[in-house]
């Protein structure tokens, strides 16, 4: 796990994930998005029936993935 610092300008260091999304064209980012919604989904839908913590580690990458994708689609102007 990262633990992040604030820079003396008050901006928070971008994450390995951050870095990743910038790179990547918009088509792939909305299928990557669209995919990360799925994961959510049937992550949920299995640790429900079964209360294996593996599926809520799932649904939380998803969940940032998911989140991170939003900001930078919202950055691009979408």
């Amino acid at each position: 796990m990262m633990i992040l610092r604030k820079k003396r300008d008050g901006l928070q260091p971008q994450t390995r994930m951050e870095k990743r999304v910038e790179k990547i064209s918009t088509p792939d980012l909305i299928q990557w998005m669209e995919h990360s919604m799925y994961v959510i989904g049937k992550s949920l839908t299995q640790w429900q029936k079964t209360n294996d913590k593996t599926q809520l580690d799932e649904v939380l990458l998803g969940s940032e993935a998911f989140y991170t994708i939003a900001k930078e689609l919202k950055k691009r102007e979408v």
